[in-house]
């Protein structure tokens, strides 16, 4: 499939989803079916719960219109109604965890036997050659994603975490079939991944809709069945283990076995709900809403690219490594308990009382030293230009950095307000047009014997970790993304990955990109923080500028 496919697939998922949305969550209103709010619940008001069925036809579209309807296909749509549509009724009318069950049960048996997605084999987990599945391919698949879409329903718990746990392990398996050439859950996992990210702009805390079962059945749907797909065709195309999909998905798997484990060594019913999740665990600690679903983000995100990363080693050396992940699991939900055993341990109060249990608090008082050293690593990277002494595209660097210093000085002459918007966007562009300078024409230049890209890496790497830093300290998040034109760099920024690469090799866009990002981010806190002193970045910025001007006359 052309990568600009994937980029439809995902445009027309996400647009549908954020048009859908806002008019589903009026129906849902006028109709009255809101989430009921209960002990476990962590939200006060009325929330209206049918984001589900946003989701489901926003995937639906972008699969229809840019993918291939085979037998596969039709096998994955047929089962995502029934599992959709048994979600809704949940949704709309209580029903029995039995029926529920039933219908979930239902769907994986169609896809598995309508499409023929099933696991045939689970790889050479002890050293002693392939196990093949045979007869047992079938209820194996029914078994494995009935409990992924139990696991995805059980971790929707908090605003936004069971969608932005969805959207990460999307991504993971969009990149896993890309590279095994299966075009078919490429386009899936770029719907879904549209649909979701549509979805957590109104689902993100505090939430003003809740997906309902509807949702979080069909994502839990589509994640198993990206999985077994995948598990399906890797001896084929030899993308990794057959254990890689588990990894990406070990939180919600791993968090639902040990719920269940529990209330069955406790003789409860394991479908009875309760506050025993590693979210709720959290927060009951005492740690905040945002703060808990970054850290089910960070780690789920860490245990994607892990799987990603390493999908090539053998299967035994994927089985320990689950072990041992299940193992930690377990553990980290024993001391989580041994701590909430006490109300003396609940010293944790908000999203950011994390800084002051450790006494971080010398880093709040002190934090206008990583603005400094933003600043100056900004500096620096502007400056790097000035070190490029050739290059094959000088000429056309040359013109570019004379019409860019012409448009700054102007604009700058015309406005006395150093934070004006416009001005803001042009030192943008003229980072982004400076890093380009020296990813395509200082690679083969040295700065005391050490590679300029090199310097350029370490340069970034250090500006990302201090800007992660000013946004925990100083709570500024919501600002570094405040008007339509901001919003319309990162699009390109991200869309930038989905571009052939027989466009994007050659001039090395990609880590372009990256570092732009980056830049935008150091440059956005410094101007938001301190808008009245960047007179030193202008200056930079048109220094460098005017050295690769002048230098087509040399």
């Amino acid at each position: 499939m052309p990568s600009i496919y994937v980029f439809y697939i995902f445009l027309t998922s996400l647009f549908t989803s954020l048009v859908l949305i806002p008019n589903i969550s009026r129906l849902a209103v006028s109709i009255g079916i809101f989430d009921e709010i209960n002990e476990r619940k962590t939200h006060t008001g009325a929330v209206p719960r049918l984001g589900g069925i946003a989701i489901f036809f926003a995937l639906l579209l972008g699969v229809i219109l840019f993918t291939e309807i085979d037998r596969g296909m039709r096998g994955f749509l047929a089962g995502g109604l029934v599992v959709f549509l048994t979600g809704l009724t949940d949704d709309l009318e209580q029903i029995t965890a039995e029926k529920k069950f039933l219908g979930e049960v239902m769907a994986a048996l169609i896809v598995t036997v309508v499409g023929d997605i099933r696991v045939t084999s689970i790889g050479d987990l002890f050293g002693n050659g392939e196990i093949l599945l045979g007869f047992f391919s079938i209820p194996f698949t029914i078994f494995v994603i009935v409990g992924v879409i139990n696991s995805i329903n059980l971790l929707d718990g908090l605003d936004g975490l069971a969608g932005g746990v969805t959207a990460i392990a999307a991504a993971a398996f969009g990149f896993l079939s890309y590279i095994a050439g299966d075009n078919m859950m490429v386009g899936v996992s770029a719907a879904l991944l549209g649909a979701v990210v549509g979805f957590l702009k109104f689902n993100s805390y505090p939430a003003r809709i809740f997906m309902g079962d509807g949702g979080s059945l069909f994502l839990g749907y589509c994640l198993a069945v990206l999985s077994v797909h995948l598990v399906q065709h890797n001896y084929m195309s030899g993308v990794g283990s057959e254990l890689t999909p588990l990894i990406i998905l070990a939180v919600p798997v791993f968090d639902t076995l040990f719920v269940m484990g529990k209330r069955l060594v406790n003789g409860k019913k394991m479908f009875s709900p309760d506050r025993s999740h590693i979210h709720h665990r959290f927060m009951d600690l005492g740690l905040g809403h945002k703060t808990t679903v970054i850290l089910v983000y960070g780690l789920s995100y860490f245990l994607a690219t892990y799987a990603v990363m390493f999908r090539l080693l053998p299967d035994r050396v994927q089985l320990i490594n689950l072990v041992l992940l299940l193992v930690f699991f377990c553990l980290a939900n024993w001391a989580l308990a041994k701590l909430l055993e006490g109300k003396d341990h609940r010293f944790l109060r908000d999203d950011h009382a994390l800084i002051n249990a450790f006494s971080y608090r010398w880093m709040v008082k002190y934090s206008h030293y990583f603005l400094l050293t933003v600043r100056y690593l900004i500096l620096v990277i502007l400056l790097l230009p000035l070190f490029i002494i050739t290059g094959p595209s000088n000429l056309a660097n040359s013109s570019v950095a004379w019409l860019l210093i012409v448009a700054t000085v102007v604009l700058f002459l015309q406005t006395a307000d150093q934070g004006n918007f416009f001005l803001q966007i042009l030192i943008y562009f003229n980072g982004a047009f400076l890093i380009y300078v020296v990813e395509n024409s200082g690679r083969e230049v040295e700065l005391l014997d050490v590679p300029v890209t090199f310097v350029s890496n370490f340069l970034f790497a250090m500006v990302l970790v201090c800007v992660l830093i000013l946004l925990m300290l100083r709570k500024k998040t919501k600002f570094l993304m405040d008007s339509p034109l901001e919003y319309f760099i990162l699009f390109i920024a991200v869309t930038i990955p989905l571009l052939p690469t027989s466009f994007i090799a050659p001039v090395h866009l990609l880590s372009v990109a990256g570092k732009s990002m980056i830049l935008f981010l150091g440059l956005k806190m410094v101007v938001l923080l301190e808008a009245r002193r960047n007179r030193k970045i202008l200056a930079a910025t048109i220094l460098s500028l005017f050295s690769l001007a002048v230098k087509s006359f040399l």
